[in-house]
């Protein structure tokens, strides 16, 4: 398995000729104190079919074995990342890093605190994943 996660400003010229691309958000603040989960907050986040979810065992071994980012980053608890298909809209992977690695948010705000915590977008950019050693 082969992955790269190209930083990229994703402008419509960008996204358009990349089949998959990436979202990196940290936690930046908190929001005051909120009432508490609602009957919205546990829907699926997470695709169920597609590429993505056919290798995400493979992309959460290699992202919490090295850095597959094309720049220096260091994540930090909370840290979130979206992997997604940007031809098949209901295929991506959502991951969070949590008491040293990632792992994967099947159910919106999980793990986040959606309610409490503020997030930022860190960096954007292409993803390049290939299940074989040839490498696009």
């Amino acid at each position: 398995m082969k992955i790269l996660l190209e930083e990229k400003v994703l402008g419509t010229h960008s996204k358009k000729n990349s089949k998959y691309y990436w979202v990196l958000e940290t936690v930046t603040g908190k929001n005051e104190a909120t009432e508490g989960f609602g009957a919205d907050d546990f829907q699926m986040t997470s695709s169920e079919t597609g590429f993505i979810q056919n290798v995400k065992e493979e992309i959460i071994e290699k992202i919490n074995a090295e850095n597959v980012f094309s720049f220096d980053y260091e994540p930090k608890e909370g840290d979130y990342l979206s992997i997604k298909n940007n031809l098949r809209k209901n295929e991506y992977l959502n991951l969070i890093f949590m008491n040293n690695i990632w792992k994967e948010e099947i159910y919106m705000c999980t793990y986040r605190d959606c309610e409490g915590d503020v997030y930022s977008t860190i960096k954007t950019g292409v993803a390049f994943i290939s299940e074989n050693e040839i490498f696009f």
